[in-house]
């Protein structure tokens, strides 16, 4: 685990399914981005549609085993169970990195560290919902007001010989 806490490349690099999923904060967006447009984005299909309406699951306020929180599991994938707290679902990872899409509104969104945040999962869990309503929020917003795509926003990242990077 200290490995992972200090951002050892080779575990990262390790392929372990459901315990170490590595991408960058676009790669993931992006990911969502066609689950949450009925599986397509920028003119390319990803996913049928039919695919897309069963990845959401069925909403419910079954206790999570490992976090002890009501969580909406279904294909790896979890919802908020309760209101309309944070519409759609996705995925929190261990250290509070997460992808989300909601097709009602064709909103998808990621937020990746670069390190584990917090030994304990509900802290590293704790920001999602926010952040969540804050950039629904802000693009509904920008809907109503018209905004100005930013191409190729951020810097990416690579490391020599990384599988990941």
């Amino acid at each position: 685990m200290m490995a992972a806490v200090q951002g050892d490349i080779p575990l990262l690099d390790a392929e372990m399914p459901a315990a170490n999923g590595v991408a960058t904060a676009r790669g993931l967006a992006r990911m969502y981005g066609a689950i949450a447009n009925g599986g397509e984005i920028d003119g390319i299909r990803f996913l049928s549609p039919e695919i897309v309406a069963g990845l959401a699951g069925r909403r419910s306020l079954k206790r999570d085993r490992n976090i002890m929180v009501p969580l909406s599991f279904h294909l790896g994938y979890h919802g908020v169970p309760f209101g309309n707290v944070m519409p759609g679902f996705g995925h929190v990872g261990m250290g509070g990195s997460f992808g989300w899409a909601d097709p009602a509104s064709g909103l998808a969104f990621s937020f990746v560290h670069n390190r584990l945040l917090s030994p304990f999962l509900v802290l590293d869990h704790s920001g999602v919902a926010t952040l969540g309503n804050l950039l629904r929020v802000g693009v509904g917003k920008a809907r109503k007001h018209g905004f100005r795509p930013v191409s190729e926003f951020g810097a990416p990242f690579s490391e020599p010989g990384a599988v990941a990077g």
